[in-house]
């Protein structure tokens, strides 16, 4: 069930049916080199949600791009907003959400740099007067197993950081006629590793992706194909089947909220 299509009247019915939950997929509006649009995280995120909610039936928000990509500010078509503003608004959105009668809300993430940023405004909920359930799962999560499966049915040896085989498959095999194959440019995908002194002490600093990948773009996408992505996107939709049915069945959380407040 997608938020915009329904009426409101529509929305009482709809929270009861699906058992109070709602999907935010979340990922941010970035290159993803220059064979891929900016939306990449967008289409991915939001197929495998409202493919996984008419398995496991949850209310799905509209696509939210407010994360977190200061590092990609130097390339056009990024919106990078503050990280004071998207740790408010993300808050405001769930406040929102939960106002409209859902009592958990699980946010799918669909871009790799926010996976600090999610967990930490997580973190948050302890120390806040709200008393709904947030969790947070990333929609491209693979067990070792699954990674094997993926590996060995297409051949290719990594699925890629960024705009690499996975995105670029997926991509393929959800909006086929916004992948340019012939703007590729594989000198751009190489890590430059000007930050691999420090980083291999265990050292983190926020410009650690810019220093590998200026170009905004790793990986080796030319075993991508169309039947490529729809192997990679069943698996993902299934997992996230798998995290809302369990999310549904979850009753230790809201016990937790409303014994620690």
């Amino acid at each position: 069930m997608l938020w915009e299509e329904l009426s409101s009247g529509e929305f009482e019915a709809c929270v009861s049916e699906c058992g109070g939950v709602c999907v935010l997929p979340i990922g941010v509006i970035e290159k993803h080199g220059d064979h891929l649009p900016v939306g990449t995280d967008m289409y991915i995120v939001s197929e495998i949600a409202n493919a996984a909610a008419a398995i496991s039936p949850a209310v799905v928000f509209p696509y939210y791009f407010m994360g977190q990509i200061a590092e990609a500010r130097h390339v056009k078509g990024t919106i990078a907003p503050s990280h004071r503003l998207i740790m408010d608004s993300l808050l405001e959105m769930c406040d929102e959400i939960h106002r409209n009668g859902f009592q958990k809300i699980l946010l799918l993430n669909g871009h790799g740099g926010n996976e600090y940023f999610l967990p930490f405004f997580t973190q948050m909920f302890p120390g806040i007067d709200r008393l709904y359930a947030v969790y947070k799962y990333f929609a491209h999560h693979l067990s070792d197993g699954q990674q094997s499966l993926i590996l060995s049915h297409s051949g290719a040896e990594e699925l890629g950081n960024h705009a690499g085989f996975s995105e670029t498959a997926l991509m393929m095999h959800l909006r086929p006629e916004l992948v340019n194959m012939d703007r590729v440019k594989t000198d751009e995908s190489v890590s430059l590793g000007r930050l691999d002194a420090t980083k291999n002490m265990g050292v983190y600093t926020g410009f650690d992706w810019y220093a590998d990948y200026p170009h905004h773009f790793a990986g080796d996408p030319s075993l991508a194909t169309p039947e490529q992505g729809k192997f990679i996107f069943d698996i993902l939709v299934d997992n996230v089947v798998n995290v809302l049915r369990e999310v549904k069945a979850d009753t230790v959380s809201q016990m937790l909220i409303d014994e620690y407040h």
